[in-house]
């Protein structure tokens, strides 16, 4: 039941009291606990810090989607509103935050479990033949955990499930869970990170081993490569592993531990043999610890200031881009028999079309030389021409282009 009055917070428009209501939401919300090992040191410092972006962003989000005038539209009591929060926006944000991190270990987790849940190769082992690993607590309530795995987490923080609707963290609290006469909670409710699987051609009693040996049995399970094929809609992503390949490694992962695991601790061991790419931001300033003398050191940025020896081959690459845009004249010049007529209009065709201001159309520079428009489209081509035969870098070019246009302003009146 709730503790807050959230209808009374809402018709008072007390956004202090809302505030405060959402904070006490976030900090006690299983959902949230991923994100204090997972966040960035540079962004946030503590836990409270953590809550307190997390209560603002979500603030904002109800605000922006008028969810507060709609649960006074609705007629919503205290408790709807607070298990709508609980349920669906703070996993929803909570999700959303952790995606946009850790992209690619999202999208993995997410194929591992809908492979377990769809290939042929694997199945769901009854909830029998695990009775002997997690002893069940008679009283009602959440129901005893089972041993902890010991497997090293992806990217600091276990992975969520995106599958179970708005279930979508590993860490919702179970008492939310419908709860059996005898402590477990009901079937078709169970978190899909605790439903365990194994190899179909197992039988269906086969024990479940201690998952705190799993990491040191698949060491000889070999890291897969990265495939670096671009798929997904907006083209942005890498393959990463194809999905048979995928199933293939979930296969040697599970002959290797020889036992049925949970899919949090499946993942875990999967992902650990795949080359994921989420990269965290480091900040500059802060401190890391050298060794164990205990000194510290700061990451200093990379110096990009040229070398005495790159100031001068630039200078003398600078040269010879210059001196290109002179050679360039002649070879103009060549073109035309060293006709002194044309070879004028040619150079104020080439002043007109590329560095006049007033940018002028072709017509408009046929008047003002008075020649016909084929004409000027005729040196145009010429010098497009001329101009593909230097093939000069985008550095270079322009270099080039700003010496080439103090040759050529001069001849401007020439027609």
């Amino acid at each position: 039941m709730s503790e807050i009055n959230w209808p009374g917070l809402l018709h008072g428009e007390d956004v202090e009291g809302l505030w405060s209501g959402l904070y006490q939401i976030i900090a006690r919300h299983p959902a949230v606990r991923p994100l204090h090992f997972a966040t960035d040191g540079a962004a946030d410092a503590s836990p409270v810090e953590i809550n307190a972006d997390l209560t603002q962003e979500l603030f904002l989000e109800l605000f922006q989607k008028q969810r507060f005038d709609y649960y006074l539209e609705s007629g919503y009591s205290s408790t709807e509103i607070e298990n709508e929060i609980a349920h669906i926006e703070v996993p929803n944000l909570v999700g959303a935050r952790l995606r946009k991190r850790y992209p690619e270990s999202f999208r993995m987790a997410r194929r591992v479990s809908a492979l377990l849940k769809t290939s042929s190769l694997f199945c769901l082992v009854e909830e029998t033949a695990n009775a002997g690993t997690a002893p069940t607590n008679k009283r009602r309530g959440r129901p005893a955990k089972a041993v902890k795995s010991t497997a090293p987490t992806v990217a600091g923080f276990t992975l969520a499930d995106e599958e179970d609707d708005h279930e979508a963290l590993d860490d919702l609290d179970d008492d939310l869970l419908p709860i059996k006469p005898n402590g477990h909670t009901t079937g078709r409710h169970k978190r899909m990170v605790n439903r365990v699987y194994g190899l179909k051609r197992w039988r269906n009693s086969k024990p479940v081993g201690d998952s705190g040996h799993f990491v040191e049995l698949i060491q000889s399970v070999p890291t897969r490569k990265r495939d670096t094929r671009i798929v997904g809609r907006s083209g942005a992503s890498q393959l990463i592993l194809s999905n048979p390949e995928l199933e293939e490694l979930m296969v040697e992962i599970f002959t290797a531990i020889d036992s049925p695991a949970d899919v949090r601790t499946l993942r875990q061991l999967v992902l650990s043999k795949i080359p994921l790419q989420d990269y965290n931001i480091a900040s500059l300033d802060e401190e890391l610890k050298s060794g164990s003398n205990g000194s510290t050191l700061r990451r200093d940025p990379a110096d990009t200031r040229d070398t005495a020896e790159d100031s001068l081959l630039r200078r003398e690459q600078h040269q010879l881009a210059a001196d290109l845009a002179s050679d360039f004249l002649h070879r103009l010049r060549r073109s035309v028999n060293h006709n002194e007529r044309r070879y004028a209009r040619l150079l104020a065709t080439l002043w007109h079309c590329f560095y006049n201001p007033a940018n002028p159309s072709q017509l408009e520079i046929a008047d003002l030389l008075g020649v016909s428009d084929s004409l000027v489209s005729d040196n145009r081509r010429l010098i497009e021409f001329e101009l593909k035969k230097l093939n000069l870098s985008v550095e270079d070019g322009a270099i080039f282009s700003e010496s080439l246009k103090i040759l050529v302003t001069p001849t401007t009146s020439i027609h």
